[in-house]
């Protein structure tokens, strides 16, 4: 291997594991909105690691690229369509907080 088709192939490989580490980000984090309890979702969160651990050990960059491609697919189908939001911190911007107050209070 020359060391052009070795640094593509190496540049390939790490996008790959980008967009599977962000995939798995994803389906993780949306796994929450579907099992908002903690104990339903340790179970689908533990089958949505075991549909990643299955093909780790595929090595073909073309297969990689369509398993990938396959389960962006299918992530896109099964997103929920509305997802939970914590309410953490009310924030208003300035602009709108002036504009709620009369002026004689500020």
């Amino acid at each position: 291997m020359s060391m052009a088709s070795t640094a593509a192939y190496l540049a390939r490989r790490a996008a790959q594991k980008e967009r599977v580490r962000i995939l798995y980000r994803r389906a993780l984090k949306d796994t929450l909105n579907w099992a908002v309890h903690r104990h339903l979702f340790y179970d689908d969160a533990s089958n949505l690691r075991e549909r990643f651990e299955e093909n780790r050990h595929v090595e073909d960059l073309d297969t990689i690229d369509r398993l990938i491609t396959d389960a962006e697919a299918t992530y896109n189908k099964w997103r929920h369509p509305d997802p939970y939001i914590v309410p953490w911190l009310l924030v208003v911007p300035s602009l709108v907080a002036t504009q709620l107050h009369p002026k004689g209070l500020r």
